[in-house]
Formats: structure tokens, sequence, C-alpha cells
């Protein structure tokens, strides 16, 4: 086994495995079934430093050169991303002097939101075809992955920011030390790096394993990034908990040698992390046993449920969705079909399970219909949209615990 990615300690202990299923954002055509490729999602936890990552991991290029992922296809995201954005411009105090860079700035959606607060602003990103939609919306954007070698030709070609940001990307990168050193590379003095990760405590030692992908090498823990940015030259000087992704953290960073002043958040954080069981390899074995139950349970209670109901349907072609379904091998002998807003896994099937994917309209109007929430973090959101088609609904949610809804 390799050595932990975070701090280079060795040796890793297992924590837990998923079945091997394919990308969870590489949808596919019928055509394209027999080509689909599988790999490995086994999950290793680091006694020495907390960090929780995949190995193997399957090659960047493979899961982003194109994407499906639109931040802006969700309206709670957007309500998030621009109430993060206010809140950003005024911790910063952002003008037309300031420049914000984003890393896996996707189709520009919280760069937009900054646009109106006066900073010059750039994007970078690995997929072209996300890229060009951030473009045509006016948000520059460099296609490109974001490493300490691109920090360097970007600063040399534009400068330094005051401002970098990396919302949900650190965890998807398989060498994160050296894009946390990319980001201290292009820092302006006093510079700041935010950026937001899925927090282990509220996600996986939750039971929420739809949180395992292989686009997420990596959950963190606030323990595994003191460490991590600490190799890379960066000092935390404050966290936040948001309710982004079932549960992350915002964290604030700058350059250790400026030794900056560090709120007692993060202490109080890392001490809670203690008492949550963080830091203790028996916490994941609990969590094994937590992603067996569920293989078994909502199958079961899903079946149950639909009875004689006419349409039986999945919310949300998100990638913990396609995890779930993976996971519980629910496939058309289950389920109809899934229902999602993102155009462009509208027309396909779901990776693995082959389900295919149509948009709110394909819900039948006023029938009984039974439903299974895959993207329970957007719970209000999704119901509220069935609400819309049907008054004779119910719903099983599957996490942060196994529960039926009436509509």
């Amino acid at each position: 086994m390799n050595a932990c990615a975070g701090c280079g300690a060795a040796p890793l202990a297992p924590a837990l495995s998923l079945a091997p299923m394919p990308p969870v954002n590489a949808f596919v055509t019928l055509d394209e079934v027999a080509r689909e490729t599988a790999y490995p999602l086994d999950v290793w936890f680091c006694p020495r430093c907390t960090l929780v990552q995949l190995h193997p991991t399957v090659d960047p290029a493979r899961l982003f050169s194109d994407y499906t992922y639109l931040s802006a296809t969700a309206s709670t995201t957007v309500a998030y991303l621009g109430a993060l954005a206010e809140a950003l411009a005024r911790r910063f105090a952002l003008g037309p002097a300031s420049r914000v860079l984003e890393l896996g700035s996707n189709d520009g959606t919280l760069l937009a939101k900054l646009r109106p607060f006066g900073p010059r602003v750039l994007g970078v990103d690995p997929a072209a075809n996300v890229a060009a939609i951030a473009e045509a919306a006016g948000v520059p954007t460099r296609v490109s992955f974001f490493s300490s070698t691109e920090a360097r030709a970007l600063r040399d070609e534009d400068g330094p920011f005051n401002l970098v940001l990396a919302l949900n990307v650190v965890a998807h990168t398989p060498d994160f030390v050296d894009l946390l050193a990319g980001a201290r590379a292009v820092l302006a003095p006093r510079g700041t790096l935010v950026l937001e990760c899925a927090h282990v405590a509220q996600t996986i030692l939750r039971g929420a394993i739809d949180t395992v992908y292989h686009e997420h090498v990596y959950c963190f823990s606030l323990h595994a990034l003191v460490a991590a940015c600490a190799r890379a030259g960066l000092a935390i000087i404050d966290v936040e908990q948001t309710p982004a992704q079932g549960g992350s953290l915002r964290v604030f960073a700058r350059a250790a040698d400026e030794s900056p002043v560090v709120d007692g958040h993060v202490a109080a954080l890392l001490a809670d992390e203690v008492a949550a069981g963080v830091t203790r390899p028996e916490s994941y074995a609990a969590v094994a046993r937590l992603a067996e139950a569920l293989r078994r349970d909502v199958p079961a209670r899903l079946r149950a449920l639909r009875g004689g109901a006419q349409t039986c349907v999945a919310l949300g072609a998100a990638a913990r969705g396609v995890v779930l379904l993976n996971h519980c091998g629910l496939g058309p002998a289950d389920l109809d079909f899934v229902v999602d807003d993102t155009p462009l896994k509208q027309g396909k099937l779901v990776p693995g399970v082959h389900l295919p994917v149509r948009g709110w309209d394909a819900v039948p109007r006023d029938q009984e219909i039974v439903a299974l929430l895959l993207s329970w973090n957007y719970r209000d959101e999704m119901l509220e949209k069935l609400r819309a088609r049907t008054s004779r609904a119910r719903v099983l949610v599957p996490l942060p615990r196994l529960e039926e809804i009436t509509l």
C-alpha cells in the first residue's frame, strides 16, 4: 500500500470497500454500454493525519476532461454560491483592485456572482466543455489541470492573486498537496486561500457512503488539512462548517511564513473531531457495517413501498445518487427512470445500472408516484419539484437515515 498522500506516512489502514463501479459522471448512451469500465472503490485511513483516501485511483483525465456536472442546474447550489460571494466580498473588501482566482471553476457560477463586487476574476478548469459555458457567460476561464507547475506559469503571465478559491476541487486531485503548493505560489502577500470540501465527520462517519466515489479521492478532516497545508507552506487561520454536500468544511489559509494569527475556531473544531472519532480507525469499521446495512435495506424498503404504484422513479442523477444505485444494485427492474435537471445527462443512461435519465416533465402528473430520493442533500428542492407534478407520492429517503415520506 502506498504512503499517505497527505502526510507521507505509511502504512494505511483499510476502512471500507464499495462495489467496483464506473466513474459516476460517465453517463453513457446505449451504444456505449459495452465499452463501460468499472474501477475498484476501496477506502483507506491514515492513522497519523486521519486522511481518508481512495487507493487505487483513476486517472483524472478519464474523469474530468469532459464533464456533466454544472453548478447552475441546482437552484440550491446557485443560492449557496450567491450567499458565499456576498460573504467573501464583505470579509475581504473585494473591489476593482482585487484579483480572484478559482480552481475548478466549473461553469463560472461563483465567479459570475463575484463580478458585481468589482474584482478581476479568472477561472481554471480541466473540462473544456464546461469552461466553454463559463466563457460564454463572460467568465474568463483557463482550461487546465491546476498544479504547482501551472501555478508558476500562471503567476508569470498574470501576476499574483489576492484571493484563491477552491471549492470541492482539492478532494478531486490525486496530488492535492501539489495543488495546495500551487495555490500558495499564486497568492499575493497577505492573500488568502479559501477551500471547501466534504467533512468526513459529517458525511462518511455518519454513514453517508455516497460521498465515496472515484472523483472524491479524499474525504477530509480538519486534522488532515492542517497536516497537508503545512507541507504546502500554508497555515489554516480559520474554519467554518457549512451544509454543502451533507456537511462541509470551509477553510481559510495563508502563507505560513507570514505568521498569520489563527482563530480559536481551528482549535475548537480539532477537539470536536477527536470527540467524534475522526482519529480512531475503529470508527471506520462501523461505517463499513452501515454500508452493508444500506445495501440490504434500501432495495427491500423500495420494493415494499412500490406495491402497485404505476411509476417508480429516482430523484437526482448526481454523483452520490449514482453511487447509491450501484452500491444497492438498483436498476431497471426496480426503477423506471431517474429525474435530473442537467441537460448533459438527460437522454443518457446512469453509469453501471443503465437507468435512463429524464427531465421532470417525464414524471406523470397527478398519478401515484413512488420515488427514491438520491439527492438527499437537496431534499427540500427535490420534494417541492415532485409536489408540482403530483400530490400523491411516497418517497424513500436513504440518507442521512432511512425514512419514508408521504406527500
